[in-house]
């Protein structure tokens, strides 16, 4: 029995077909969230994390581990998945 194949022809479509229900998890460096967040000093200066981000790519949350990530997106009851 195959799987059946969901394809979006545009980031946007993804976006807002997964806004409420899918977050992905990818390694990010710090930096990068710190502009995201518009918070200096709350992350430790250029390092890598892995970060949470709903499907629209807004950032939700950011840890030293990805298990943990994985465990917030639980309880915010979306589906995470891994972003290469």
């Amino acid at each position: 029995m195959t799987k059946p194949v969901v394809s979006f022809g545009s980031k946007i479509e993804f976006a807002n077909f997964g806004k409420s229900s899918i977050a992905y998890v990818r390694k990010v460096n710090t930096r990068e969230l710190s502009e995201e967040f518009h918070e200096d000093g709350l992350l430790p200066d250029d390092e890598i994390m892995w970060g949470l981000f709903g499907a629209d790519g807004e950032a939700l949350a950011v840890a030293d581990e990805q298990y943990l990530l994985l465990e917030n997106a639980e309880e915010r009851e979306l589906v995470a998945v891994q972003r290469h």
